[in-house]
């Protein structure tokens, strides 16, 4: 999330999608690639081929951009979520926010690994995003779901890009009016699912 405008009464906050973007394009180019190498394999070759020119090219179209125009003047809120395939425009007032929040959590992914495919043990990631919250309960977020380039489990290494994150939500709080809540993820012996129980 970023600023891309702001002055005494209007602040825009702008989420790019360029990232999906990117790797949808870079397994269309993968699938094709491996189509033309692999065009005299076989069959299961090319389906695999196809398959991954299809992935990339839903993930190019569902990637999404979100927008959010807060006009104090106006007394409005204007959140523009653009697709490849569409967008949608929805209008809220301010005076219905209740508050910013910004939410972390642990999820559990594998690690990454060179051994061909043998199963990988899992490490706890961890994720955040900031929602507007509204006093009907409605929540919109602010941003993708961000995670973390560097977690330390032990001493607790919690952030990376999500501090940035997390300081873009309060300022666009503060800019409202309204409070900010930065939401920590459990932190005293954790069950992580699986079986994994971490200790802090």
């Amino acid at each position: 999330m970023k600023i891309v405008s702001q002055s005494a009464d209007r602040m825009v906050l702008q989420e790019g999608s360029t990232q999906g973007m990117v790797v949808g394009v870079v397994f269309v180019i993968a699938g094709v690639v491996a189509g033309f190498i692999l065009r005299g394999s076989g069959h299961m070759a090319i389906w695999i081929a196809l398959a991954m020119v299809l992935i990339g090219a839903g993930i190019v179209c569902f990637a999404s951009s979100i927008t959010v125009d807060a006009n104090k003047t106006k007394g409005q809120i204007v959140y523009l979520k653009k697709r490849l395939v569409g967008a949608k425009t929805t209008t809220y007032s301010i005076a219905d926010v209740l508050r910013i929040e910004t939410r972390k959590q642990w999820k559990m992914e594998d690690e990454p690994s060179g051994n061909g495919g043998a199963s990988t043990p899992q490490r706890p990631v961890l994720v955040a995003q900031s929602v507007i919250v509204f006093q009907t309960g409605k929540e919109l977020p602010l941003d993708h779901q961000k995670t973390s380039s560097r977690t330390s489990v032990g001493s607790a290494v919690l952030m990376s890009g999500q501090g940035k994150e997390t300081a873009m939500a309060n300022r666009f709080a503060t800019f409202l009016g309204v409070p900010f809540e930065e939401i920590a993820p459990p932190s005293m012996g954790m069950n992580m699912g699986g079986g994994v129980n971490i200790q802090f």
